[in-house]
Formats: structure tokens, C-alpha cells, sequence
């Protein structure tokens, strides 16, 4: 037993190393480099890091991606290391729809805005409303935008009840949602935890869900809702957790 602790806090030590390693380099591309060599870095990082971590990285589907048209990506949530198993694992330029108080760090938040990402705001609702609308413009403008629509990650694993953002951003612009289960990252990052673990991460796309017709935009943004959670539940390999607190 001891001699498994040991191991184990030898990997995390290593993974920590090989994060201290890229890290820096990373951010130094994303701030002087321009947009496509930006991406190519960071899609090239997280792989690497994750072959010289021993992490294999599986991906299914990815025919599936539209690649005449932006989308709108939504996948469970699960741990830190979603984002970068989804920069790693596909071949598109995702703007990521983020929390607003990520933005409060200017270390964070400058970065976070060369590579696209989209900050929202959560807890003010008039707030929340101006920003969906401006996430829609970004998406009809041509952007794949990617959201995790259940805004958090627990150490309990489970689906999460779904925030509407990113259902109501598709039904505004016309895009298909292409749902994404990620599948290994809760067991190797769980929430509160800062030891990772030895795992493989498996990732699969779905086919696009079309926002369909009807003037009622919140009637279509709750069937895409209800379709990509439906979707998700049957490839992410964890429980319905619809009961523990309500959507918003």
C-alpha cells in the first residue's frame, strides 16, 4: 500500500513537472503568436503532453464535425481537464464560453481572449442575457463555440442538470449542437483534488442536432436541451443527476 502512494505521488509529482514544463512556453505562443499558429501550438502541447504523461488520448466520431458551417459544441463536464483534452483530441478552433470570473485575473484573462474565449456572466441575470446575445453574434458570424452546460464539475460522478446558454445561443443563430462525451478526465483530476492520476481519456462525437423550424426560439432551444442531454447520457458512462439542484 505504501509503495502504491509512493507511485502515485511520483506521477502526480511528474505530471505537475511536465505541466511546469509546457506551461510557460504555452502562454508566451499564445500572446505573440498569430491565430492559427496560436491553435496549432496549444492543440500540438496538450498532446504531447499527454503522450510523455502516458495518458491516451481516444477519439470517435470526428467525421462527424461539420466542417462547412460553425456549431455549437456542448460536452459533459467532468474535471480541469476537459479543455484540454478537447483542444488536444479535435482538429477545429473552438471558442470556449467561459465563467466572467475568469476574467477578473488579467494573467488569465488576456490569454483566454487571444485564443477566442467568450466570458459570460452567471449570477446577474440582465447581465447573462446581454452576453447570450453577444455569444449568439459571435457564433452567426461564423465562430464553433464550445460549452460545458453544466457550468461545474463535481467530485460525485454524474450529469449535472443543464444551463440553457448554449442551446438558446444556437437556437438565436440557426447552428446545429454537436454534443461531445468526454469520458476517463474525473478519475484522473477530480474536483478538490490536485494529485492526477494514470488514465485514458475517450472522446466522442456525436452527429449534429439542428435547431429544426418554429418561431418559439425557447421552445427550440429547450428540444436542443433535452436532445443533447438524452445524447450524452447514453455515451458518457455516468448516472442522471437532473435531481441534484435545479437547471438555471
Amino acid at each position: 500500500r505504501a509503495r502504491g502512494v509512493l507511485r502515485a505521488r511520483a506521477y502526480a509529482a511528474y505530471a505537475w513537472a511536465l505541466y511546469g514544463a509546457f506551461a510557460p512556453f504555452v502562454w508566451l505562443g499564445i500572446l505573440t503568436l498569430p491565430r492559427r499558429a496560436r491553435w496549432a501550438l496549444m492543440r500540438g502541447a496538450a498532446r504531447l503532453a499527454a503522450r510523455l504523461a502516458g495518458i491516451p488520448l481516444r477519439v470517435e466520431g470526428l467525421e462527424r464535425l461539420p466542417g462547412d458551417r460553425p456549431f455549437v459544441l456542448a460536452a459533459n463536464h467532468s474535471s480541469y481537464l476537459d479543455v484540454y483534452a478537447l483542444v488536444g483530441a479535435l482538429p477545429v478552433e473552438l471558442g470556449f464560453v467561459a465563467k466572467a470570473e475568469l476574467a477578473r485575473n488579467p494573467f488569465i484573462r488576456i490569454p483566454l481572449r487571444r485564443v477566442g474565449v467568450e466570458f459570460v456572466q452567471r449570477a446577474d441575470r440582465r447581465q447573462s442575457a446581454a452576453d447570450a446575445r453577444r455569444v449568439a453574434r459571435a457564433a452567426g458570424a461564423g465562430r464553433a463555440l464550445a460549452f460545458f452546460p453544466e457550468g461545474t464539475f463535481t467530485r460525485m460522478p454524474g450529469l449535472l442538470p443543464f444551463r440553457m446558454g448554449a442551446f438558446v445561443t444556437a437556437a438565436e443563430a440557426g447552428l446545429p449542437v454537436v454534443p461531445v462525451a468526454i469520458r476517463g478526465t474525473r478519475s484522473m483530476l477530480r474536483s478538490g483534488s490536485w494529485l492526477p492520476r494514470r488514465g485514458a481519456i475517450r472522446i466522442t462525437v456525436g452527429a449534429p442536432i439542428e435547431p429544426g423550424g418554429g418561431a418559439d426560439r425557447w421552445s427550440v432551444a429547450l428540444g436542443l436541451r433535452d436532445a443533447t442531454r438524452a445524447w450524452l447520457l447514453e455515451h458518457c458512462g455516468e448516472p442522471d443527476l437532473a435531481h441534484e439542484r435545479p437547471p438555471i
